[in-house]
């Protein structure tokens, strides 16, 4: 089966109205020795057609897609919990970092107010992460441990 007009550069509805469709018959019939017989058969598709084929053919496409994109996500990410958690705090950390550095050379009463904030909102980002590493440390040793018995 041949079909032609549909190229890639153009949208899909463009490329449905521009469809043909041609069967050809590759078989030599046995009554005819030299010469092949082929038809040919042009098939049109309506607007309503053209309409609901490209709906479906793009919702699938979107289908295909973000499915794709879910499994590449998540076989990027083979970190555990505890990691993410450390990265996210981390990311936190120097958010306010940033924002006591815009800060630093405004002595108005908000900006100190705003920076004794920030630093207390540092140190209990700090407690934590500091708290998941020492989680995290732990069960990286008693699993290396763990495997040293087996």
């Amino acid at each position: 089966m041949n079909v032609s007009g549909l190229g890639s550069t153009t949208s899909i509805t463009d490329n449905l109205q521009k469809a043909q469709v041609r069967l050809t018959s590759d078989f030599v019939p046995l009554d005819s020795s030299s010469s092949q017989d082929t038809q040919s058969d042009t098939v049109s598709i309506s607007d309503e057609g053209q309409k609901k084929l490209s709906t479906e053919l793009g919702a699938t496409m979107h289908k295909n897609a973000s499915s794709a994109e879910i499994q590449q996500s998540e076989q990027a990410d083979t970190r555990t919990e505890n990691e993410k958690l450390i990265d996210k705090l981390k990311e936190q950390i120097k958010e306010l970092q940033e924002q006591r550095r815009d800060l630093a050379g405004d002595n108005s009463p908000q900006a100190q107010d705003q920076l004794k904030m920030i630093d207390n909102k540092i140190m209990m980002l700090n407690t934590q992460l500091m708290t998941l590493l020492k989680v995290q440390k732990e069960a990286e040793t008693s699993s290396s441990h763990n495997l040293l018995i087996s």
